[in-house]
Formats: C-alpha cells, sequence, structure tokens
C-alpha cells in the first residue's frame, strides 16, 4: 500500500509541475509596458552604454602617452642580436 501511495504522490507532483506553465499563460498581462516604451527604453540604454563605453575610451587614451617615433624603427629584439646584425 505504501507503494502506491508514493506512486500517486509523484504522479500529482508531476502533473502539478506539468500544468504550471499552461495556467501561467492564462493569466491577465502583468501591465506590460506598450511596445513604444520598450523600444524607447531600449534605444535609451543603448545610448547609455555607448556614451559610459566612450567615456571609458576616452581615459584609457588620456592615460597612455604617445609613442615617440624615433627616425629608425623599433626593433625589440635589438639587444639580443650580435652588434654587427644591429646595423
Amino acid at each position: 500500500m505504501c507503494d502506491l501511495a508514493r506512486i500517486f504522490a509523484v504522479f500529482a507532483v508531476v502533473s502539478a509541475l506539468l500544468t504550471q506553465g499552461s495556467y501561467a499563460q492564462g493569466l491577465p498581462d502583468m501591465q506590460e509596458l506598450p511596445a513604444s516604451s520598450r523600444q524607447k527604453a531600449a534605444e535609451e540604454l543603448k545610448k547609455a552604454q555607448e556614451k559610459a563605453a566612450d567615456e571609458v575610451y576616452e581615459g584609457m587614451v588620456k592615460r597612455v602617452k604617445p609613442m615617440k617615433t624615433p627616425d629608425k624603427k623599433f626593433d625589440p629584439w635589438g639587444g639580443l642580436r650580435a652588434p654587427s646584425a644591429n646595423q
């Protein structure tokens, strides 16, 4: 008898979980924003993100000093080469 009660309990739980999706679809709408308001909010968010990215970029550009361009090309391995190859 205990096995039958356990099977029934599992069946009841599974049935309840499976019906939650269809039950939620039948609920009245939850004060959703109109499409135009959603679009405006998305555009404002995008503009704010772009502005923040631009500010970060500008700050990084100010922090990084431009390299002085020497007359010769820069050779990062120059110190490791033989003196005859540096010419």
